[in-house]
């Protein structure tokens, strides 16, 4: 897909995804969308032919992402302690950067295409999976006290997810930490008292803001990419620009 429409693409996932988090699904149409992004409706059809492939398109993109990021903390050769606190962190911190689509899917999860619905589901299979799997091996290394992985995954992830409830970027804490607070009470229930990482890990701030501060400047770093790409030459093919929609 060239760079321009790779932007636009973003652009309306960005909007579409902070109005349905205000308003509710079933409020917002491809219209509304369209006028806040100062573009034709016309042009929306040209990168989403209907609501529902918008929708799709959102929850495919962010889920990809997010599961890429966890299945790549599980894969390291570190500590299962380790290991379940980085992916707590990252989880927390995801879903203050990107509230108004976690609102979407666990509040509007009814409301959801059959298709987006889908996506949606897997995703928390697949976080659930990925941390089930860290704290099981947590438990046969000794680091964990004896649980049930599958329970004992869900109750974290439960914990970390339902910030969507009462999570709001003014109030009194930032999010990491946050992070850190809710991955030390994960781990403060989880690590045997007789293990040597039973302090819980305790959270390297400056470290935890490097992650934020790689993550951010891979992403400018694609844009500013994806930008120079196209000032210097434009594909011959590209479709019409949503400007010169009707």
């Amino acid at each position: 897909m060239p760079p321009r429409n790779r932007l636009m693409r973003d652009e309306i996932r960005v909007t579409a995804t902070r109005l349905f988090g205000v308003r509710g699904l079933g409020a917002v149409t491809l219209q509304e969308i369209a006028d806040e992004l100062g573009v034709s409706k016309a042009a929306l059809y040209h990168y989403f032919p209907n609501k529902e492939a918008l929708v799709r398109d959102i929850f495919e993109e962010w889920a990809r992402v997010a599961v890429d990021r966890i299945s790549a903390v599980v894969a390291l050769d570190e500590p299962a302690s380790v290991r379940l606190r980085r992916i707590l962190e990252r989880h927390v911190l995801a879903l203050t950067r990107d509230l108004h689509l976690y609102t979407l899917g666990f509040r509007d999860q009814d409301q959801l295409p059959e298709s987006a619905r889908g996506v949606f589901d897997r995703f928390k299979r697949d976080v659930d999976t990925a941390v089930g799997t860290v704290i099981r091996e947590g438990v046969e290394s000794g680091e964990f006290t004896p649980v049930d992985p599958k329970i004992a995954a869900f109750a974290v992830i439960g914990m970390c997810n339902w910030m969507f409830k009462w999570y709001r970027p003014d109030g009194k804490y930032e999010p990491h930490e946050l992070a850190a607070m809710l991955s030390r009470m994960a781990l403060g229930g989880l690590l045997r008292r007789d293990h040597p990482g039973a302090d819980g890990g305790a959270l390297d701030r400056a470290a935890l803001i490097a992650e934020m501060a790689a993550d951010l400047q891979r992403e400018v770093d694609t844009l500013r990419a994806a930008v120079h790409q196209h000032s210097c030459a434009k594909p011959a093919d590209s479709g019409p620009d949503p400007g010169d929609l009707p």
